[in-house]
């Protein structure tokens, strides 16, 4: 059956709404330009495409299986909000530092035991999900219950430790040379 107009799916929750393309869109050359993208189901590996929508302002991969995040996400600028919570993530990548425009970056449910100190140039963040995740009581402790000056905090915290190993660092290429 061929159609004229786009089909369109709704979530659920009324924030989400996406328009999906018909194939005689799509045979035409016509771009979809989400702004927000959900990926959910049990999934484990996620496709190398995804790193390509640099217009996405929203990502949603909570509620699956992920163990990694590549680096690759940090091409994803424009990102405002990143939901990770419940995964299996052990690690974070530096890169998500590079997601200056962030604003949510929820982390809940996972298995993580360190932050990467790139967290701490998200000067945008205003939410950050910790919780559920085996941190450092000095992590925990900075952080507090997830509210603003615990998040501040932490941030801080992390930004200074981030400036430490980048003042170290140069002081060792300085003395090699």
């Amino acid at each position: 059956m061929s159609r004229n107009h786009k089909d369109k799916y709704e979530n659920s929750n009324p924030r989400r709404m996406y328009t999906l393309m018909c194939s005689e869109d799509y045979q035409s050359g016509k771009k979809s330009h989400w702004s927000e993208l959900e990926i959910t189901g049990s999934i484990r590996n996620l496709s190398p495409n995804l790193w390509q929508m640099t217009h996405l302002t929203a990502l949603y991969l909570n509620d699956n299986s992920l163990q990694r995040v590549p680096p690759e996400i940090g091409r994803l600028a424009t990102l405002r909000i990143l939901d990770l919570s419940s995964n299996k993530l052990r690690s974070l990548p530096a890169e998500l530092g590079d997601l200056i425009y962030l604003r949510e970056l929820l982390l809940n449910q996972n298995f993580l035991r360190v932050l990467p100190y790139e967290l701490g140039k998200l000067f945008q963040l205003q939410v950050l999900g910790l919780q559920g995740n085996p941190l450092s009581k000095e992590v925990m402790a900075l952080y507090g219950n997830g509210e603003p000056a615990g998040t501040n905090k932490l941030l801080t915290y992390m930004l200074d430790n981030l400036q430490g190993e980048l003042r170290a660092a140069s002081s060792g290429i300085m003395a090699a040379r």
